[in-house]
């Protein structure tokens, strides 16, 4: 898997580590789909303010992200369940794309017989 760390993820001291411990969680989920697949860490500006860790899951397919509150990367079960679903998001956007891609080249098909 390719990991991408923006400068804002990396300056964020022990923090960062954590996104690093995550970023080896996310691998060990996908198993070998993780070779497809980038992760891009970073972080924003919430409503009140505070920076908080941002994770972008990305393939050929797409993108799926999310907003994490810094005290979610405490719980690695919290963390491994917040993960496991933003990778079904993945997956449901690309099964999706597929089904289109499917769809597309029947009506082609059907056009040329």
């Amino acid at each position: 898997m390719k990991a991408i760390y923006h400068d804002r993820a990396k300056q964020w001291g022990e923090g960062y580590g954590k996104l690093q411990s995550a970023t080896k969680n996310i691998e060990e989920l996908l198993g070998q789909a993780a070779e497809q697949v980038t992760a891009e860490w970073d972080r924003a500006e919430d409503a009140q303010g505070h920076l908080v860790p941002t994770l972008r899951l990305s393939d050929w397919t797409g993108f799926a992200s999310a907003v994490f509150a810094p005290d979610e990367l405490e719980s690695p079960s919290h963390m491994r369940n917040r993960l496991n679903r933003l990778w079904g998001d993945l997956l449901q956007i690309r099964s999706s794309k597929q089904l289109r891609d499917l769809m597309s080249t029947d009506e082609e098909n059907h056009r040329d017989a």
